[in-house]
């Protein structure tokens, strides 16, 4: 396919937010094409929520709300008009959530109510206390504090912000502390979305963009990858410089610009900011090594990718070559979108896999323990990209976790166990300098560190007994039927 411009040409002009590339239309576009995307994505992989899962869980948010407000109410003061709020932000508001996606909600909160105290300690005790509510589990130590848990079967994120006062709009709340400031920009982040995702053609893309890269395996935050907001950031870039171009167009000119990207001297910045707050943050990007900064387009503009590290990015940059090519074979009339969309075939890419195995004797401590590793894997993928390790070998976490219960008879559990649940993460593993394999690495001793890692962080987490943790390679045939259907 004809291209107009070099690469090189083209990323130099990107560097500045709110730069409009052209005023043109795209030209291949194709009307039934656009129209035909929406469907593609419902078709294909039932990827959306119909009308009926979405009025139920607009009842279910508006449930959650009234027994927060309610719990709220117990510490406001006299002179207080409001007890504080709870507001739904990413995807979901905007519609462009899957309908496995989680629902991110944010709690709006006066001083006195104390984020370790009530939040963390209180508000999970009332939580578990009703029957719809399950899998509960905090996670204090990231950047954005949370509470994970299933309401209904309904997967939701709740983070917490103390406000000196409740406003309207809502993200314009200030803030009291540095945690309070970052749990609030994802609520400032889908205001500033909000006046763009009425118009179809944006939100479409998003969607498309969306679907590709949670089929693909590389979707999530806290696993290493990307999260909602990034990709929402990365859409949007295009959306800016091709504001007439068609849902096709924009999907075209994604996947060519980003597989191309140089992304560890080009920052994707949508907002202009503060000339020295801007510097300040690219002088914090060399100092903290970041491997991608994408960011956020309101104060105090974080890096949203800030979790990626060496071997989620390897992975990132391969998937968005790949779909550059199938792409332009699309556009050629070659391939048809389903190929785009296929979802990765984890277990067939590799020889070699890595399990890391959560088990428990009972359910309850399982999701706790499963969890909690789950957050730490994000320092794992650091530890492995440190020395010759990523040098010498490829780790591809696949950011999701897998049923693996204990069977008897199974060949892969522990004789006689007693740990009769258990959830696993999969690393797929390729040699890439043999020699330096056998002559200067010990993995074994980046696992210790790991599990160090995993019992280091008290009072957060200690390993009871119920616990335990298995740590072993695998060889593709191996991996059992069931987990491979799962994909």
């Amino acid at each position: 396919m004809k291209q107009f411009v070099s690469p090189q040409d083209m990323l130099n002009k990107f560097r500045n937010p709110h730069e409009i590339y052209t005023q043109q239309t795209d030209f291949y576009y194709d009307p039934q094409s656009d129209a035909n995307i929406p469907k593609i994505l419902q078709q294909s992989i039932n990827f959306f929520d119909d009308e009926i899962s979405k009025k139920t869980k607009d009842k279910l948010i508006e449930e959650l709300r009234q027994n927060i407000i309610r719990w709220l109410k117990l510490y406001q003061s006299v002179e207080q008009e409001f007890a504080g709020e709870l507001a739904v932000f990413g995807s979901y508001r905007f519609g462009a959530n899957g309908k496995d996606s989680d629902i991110d909600l944010i709690i709006l909160a006066p001083p006195q109510i104390d984020r370790e105290l009530h939040f963390f300690q209180q508000l999970p005790s009332i939580l578990n206390s009703n029957s719809k509510v399950t899998n509960l589990y905090c996670i204090q130590e990231a950047m954005v504090p949370l509470i994970r848990f299933k309401f209904s079967g309904i997967q939701f994120d709740l983070v917490f912000a103390c406000v000196k006062k409740i406003m309207k709009p809502l993200s314009q709340s200030d803030p009291v502390d540095e945690k309070s400031s970052r749990s609030l920009n994802g609520l400032k982040v889908s205001d500033y979305f909000s006046k763009y995702c009425h118009q179809k053609s944006y939100l479409s893309f998003l969607k498309f963009i969306k679907a590709w890269a949670i089929n693909r395996g590389i979707y999530g935050n806290v696993m290493g990858y990307l999260g909602g907001i990034s990709w929402q950031i990365l859409t949007h870039k295009i959306f800016q410089l091709y504001p007439n171009y068609s849902v096709q167009g924009l999907i075209e000119r994604f996947f060519y610009i980003f597989s191309q990207w140089k992304w560890n001297e080009l920052p994707v910045v949508i907002q202009k900011c503060d000339e020295i707050w801007r510097n300040s943050l690219f002088e914090q990007q060399q100092k903290q090594h970041n491997v991608m900064t994408i960011l956020t387009p309101v104060y105090p503009y974080i890096n949203s990718a800030y979790n990626v590290s060496n071997c989620t990015f390897t992975i990132i940059e391969e998937q968005l070559k790949l779909a550059n090519i199938i792409m332009q074979k699309i556009c050629l009339s070659e391939l048809q979108w389903s190929d785009l969309l296929k979802k990765i075939q984890f277990f067939d890419i590799y020889y070699t896999y890595l399990q890391i195995r959560a088990l428990s004797k009972n359910i309850d401590d399982l999701i706790q323990w499963k969890s909690h590793i789950e957050s730490k894997l994000r320092k794992l993928n650091k530890m492995l990209d440190e020395g010759d390790v990523n040098k010498a070998i490829e780790f591809h976490l696949y950011p999701k976790s897998f049923q693996t219960d204990y069977v008897q008879g199974d060949e892969n559990d522990i004789p006689g166990s007693l740990f009769n649940f258990s959830e696993s993460f999969f690393y797929g593993i390729r040699i890439k300098d043999e020699e330096l394999v056998k002559e200067k690495l010990d993995i074994e001793n980046i696992i210790r560190q790991f599990c160090d890692c995993l019992e280091g962080q008290k009072p957060y987490f200690r390993v009871p007994e119920n616990l335990n943790l298995e740590i072993k390679s695998l060889h593709k045939d191996q991996i059992p039927k069931k987990i491979k259907s799962e994909l």
